[in-house]
């Protein structure tokens, strides 16, 4: 290995510590957007961001399969490789292994700055937006408990109403009439018409379908039923869960894919958007979605009241819940329970300080759309433009 003078040796460090600096500066404009959510909303979420996704989906959205999984694969085997480089030529180095391997994990932090700043300015900014529900015009201030039961009761007629138009299998399981690639498919089309007939032509626009991922099983071992790629603008999604819940999922994941970054946001848009589809399926996956969500948290306030509720279920949904918990208990391990703590990590990292916990406060959006009226077991949910 060549030597360099100690002066040369420092002054190549610092020139490589400069890869550190566009992390640093898009996490400081990071912490900045929450400032000022209003102009995050109207410029970079309704603006650039916008104009990012539809570019990726125009450029990637044609491929059948999820390209953004093959470049994690890709990522990964990378940064093994690197690792394993770095090792080799810091034993080979002898005396100046230190300078080496110094070096080499500055490359790394170089690289994962870059990602990181690419992540914030291709979709990060979104969790700085203003809160859904004031784009929406719904009221989510505290709630009692007899508006959280009156939702719930609402989402369970809904639900109870719906379950009783749509096809189940010889088993009496819920089992659409349309395969899960034409359900993710059709998710542009949902999108689409949820803004025509609201008003909301922000969620409108040329986004691409949702894609499957390869390895589907790997997501079930995690607990994940979906994925949203923004390096490529791709809406993952897991294809080997029950039907139950896929179609909610393929819209969640589409929520991310239109800058809707927030879990509890993104859950919520996928029961609005469902609403609003002419596939009593989809409706109804969508309404199962809300329902699991508002009876947890009715379960945690006063279990009395799950309970009274929960005996109202339509047959058929029961049979739908006890198969959908079925398959997810065969995917219960260490595992699953260790992506739980990383996704929570991750949510906190990005300003969601309720962590996992996040997930629950859909349960506010939909108080607060039941307060509007818009939660009918007669007609999907109405609230248009305000």
């Amino acid at each position: 290995m060549k030597l360099h003078s100690p002066q040369t040796r420092l002054k190549k460090i610092l020139l490589e510590l400069i890869w550190l600096l566009p992390g640093i500066i898009f996490y400081g404009l990071f912490r900045l957007a929450f400032l000022w959510p209003e102009f995050t909303e109207t410029y970079y979420s309704r603006g650039i961001f916008r104009a990012i996704s539809q570019t990726l989906s125009a450029l990637f959205g044609w491929i059948p399969f999820s390209l953004g999984e093959f470049l994690l694969y890709a990522f990964v085997l990378f940064v093994v490789v690197h690792v394993l480089l770095m090792l080799v030529r810091a034993i080979l180095a002898r005396k100046l292994w230190w300078y080496v391997l110094l070096r080499r994990i500055i490359a790394l932090l170089g690289a994962a700055s870059i990602i990181y700043a690419l992540f914030i300015g291709l979709w990060g900014f979104n969790y700085a937006r203003q809160p859904l529900g004031e784009s929406l015009g719904l009221d989510t201030s505290p709630a009692t408990v007899q508006e959280l039961y009156s939702t719930c009761e609402a989402l369970i007629a809904q639900a109870n109403a719906l379950r009783a138009q749509v096809p189940e299998d010889e088993n009496g399981v819920f089992a659409p009439d349309k395969t899960k690639e034409q359900i993710m498919g059709s998710v542009p089309h949902h999108y689409n018409r949820a803004a025509q007939l609201t008003g909301h032509d922000w969620l409108a626009g040329n986004f691409g379908p949702a894609k499957p991922v390869l390895y589907s099983i790997g997501l079930s071992y995690s607990h994940i039923t979906g994925v949203y790629f923004p390096f490529t603008g791709e809406a993952n999604v897991n294809v080997d869960v029950p039907m139950l819940h896929f179609a909610a999922s393929c819209n969640h994941e589409a929520a991310h894919q239109r800058g809707f970054a927030r879990e509890d946001e993104a859950n919520f848009l996928a029961y609005y958007v469902c609403s609003f589809s002419d596939d009593p399926s989809v409706r109804y996956s969508g309404t199962m979605l809300a329902l699991v969500h508002a009876m947890n948290q009715l379960y945690s306030a006063d279990s009395d009241l799950y309970f009274e509720l929960r005996n109202t279920y339509a047959s058929g949904i029961d049979r739908d819940l006890e198969n959908n918990s079925l398959y997810w208990r065969r995917y219960e391990s260490p595992v699953s329970e260790t992506a739980q703590e990383v996704n929570n990590t991750f949510l906190k990292a990005n300003m969601q300080k309720d962590g996992v916990k996040s997930y629950g406060r859909m349960t506010d959006l939909l108080i607060g759309l039941w307060r509007a009226g818009g939660i009918s077991a007669a007609s999907p949910a109405t609230l248009s433009q305000t």
